[in-house]
């Protein structure tokens, strides 16, 4: 399947939006102002340990304190104020909570994840094969030391032994060259980071996974060509990318609450602090007549385009989806037989579990970066 990446700054917002065969299916924003530092690793000095909280603050650049949980130390009833650590800031710090960090370091490849203080081989769960899993199980372990492990990405699935066994070995170069840096690290020193920005921005993907980056920015446009990407820039005074791609037009479609449905009903997707609760409605599409059948129809469509939406709008966590009513129990196990194919594509793990007796149906999505409702991109677009 064709993959491409656009890529376009609106302000201080850099958006880039991943092309499934011509099409629009994922968003990831970055504010250029709040540079998220996820994946960066730095020497770090324990400051405090709260025990009631079963945590401690480590300091890192700048004073900055993070907080670090002690479930994940190992060495956590030794611990002492003072003491010297590495750590990789696992989630971005917000107005109400510290940076959060761990000393399970991890190291990102193109097929692997080189996984600090975890001596396993863990195999992505969209690889479904069993054999295959096996297989690439039994090609790592002989890779795996008391000091660190790895996690084969569903990109590995098809991709020859060498090459693995190539990136395994260049990630263990790089974590042991990252250890052998701490005798000769002060505290508060950045050290390096799990993967580059640029791919960061690529949604992961290498430059053997994408034909192209698509851009209407110099500045982005060298970055990638000087990375190894094929680039093709587009003229931004002639609002290629909005015109051509509709990129604009879908990313505000993306913030509306409102999705219309070709049958003639439509969503309303709405987030409150605990989830994000999704409504169906039949419209004015509810004719005489074979109204079961034209329901199920409907709640079929629905199904489609709120898996698309899920993506698009990186929606996360609990997802409650109220679906029209059906009179049947089969319906309703089509239905979340239908639902569940179409998350099969998402990049991110999503758990269809049942509809409720008051018809809900509950989903979950994971959680890895921001939902486009909680940017301030909307004001941009509007202006």
């Amino acid at each position: 399947m064709k993959k491409e990446v656009l890529i376009k700054k609106y302000n201080n917002y850099i958006v880039s939006a991943l092309l499934y065969e011509g099409n629009i299916v994922e968003f990831d924003v970055k504010d250029t102002n709040e540079i998220s530092e996820i994946g960066n690793i730095y020497t770090g000095k324990i400051k405090n340990i709260v025990k009631n909280i079963q945590g401690a603050f480590v300091e890192i650049k700048d004073k900055q304190l993070c907080f670090y949980p002690l479930d994940e130390c190992q060495k956590r009833d030794k611990l002492k104020i003072d003491d010297e650590i590495l750590v990789q800031i696992k989630k971005d710090g917000t107005k109400e909570k510290k940076p959060l960090v761990t000393e399970n370091i991890e190291l990102s490849g193109q097929y692997l994840v080189l996984t600090g203080n975890k001596s396993f081989v863990g195999i992505s769960n969209k690889i479904t094969s069993k054999k295959t899993k096996q297989h690439l199980k039994e090609l790592c372990m002989p890779y795996v030391k008391d000091e660190f492990g790895f996690i084969v990405r569903t990109s590995a699935e098809n991709v020859s032994e060498e090459i693995l066994i190539e990136e395994m070995k260049a990630l263990t170069l790089k974590y042991e060259k990252l250890i052998q840096k701490l005798e000769y690290l002060t505290p508060f020193q950045y050290v390096g980071s799990s993967q580059s920005e640029e791919l960061n921005m690529a949604f992961d993907l290498y430059p053997g996974q994408v034909e192209q980056i698509i851009t209407d920015n110099e500045e982005i446009a060298h970055l990638y060509e000087e990375s190894g990407y094929k680039v093709h820039l587009l003229n931004e005074k002639d609002n290629a990318i909005n015109r051509i791609y509709r990129m604009k037009h879908i990313l505000s479609e993306a913030m509306s609450q409102k999705v219309w449905l070709k049958s003639g009903g439509f969503l309303v997707i709405q987030k409150t602090e605990a989830m994000y609760v999704i409504d169906v409605n039949s419209g004015k599409s509810i004719g005489k007549g074979k109204k079961e059948k034209h329901i199920i129809k409907i709640n079929q469509e629905a199904a489609k385009e709120i898996a698309r939406q899920m993506r698009l709008r990186n929606m996360s966590g609990i997802i409650m989806i109220d679906f029209i009513d059906m009179k049947t129990t089969e319906s309703e196990n089509e239905l979340l037989k239908i639902f569940s194919s179409y998350t099969k594509d998402d990049s991110k793990k999503v758990t269809v579990l049942d509809i409720t007796q008051l018809g809900i149906m509950e989903v979950t999505r994971k959680k890895e970066k921001v939902s486009l409702i909680e940017t301030n991109l909307k004001n941009i677009l509007t202006d």
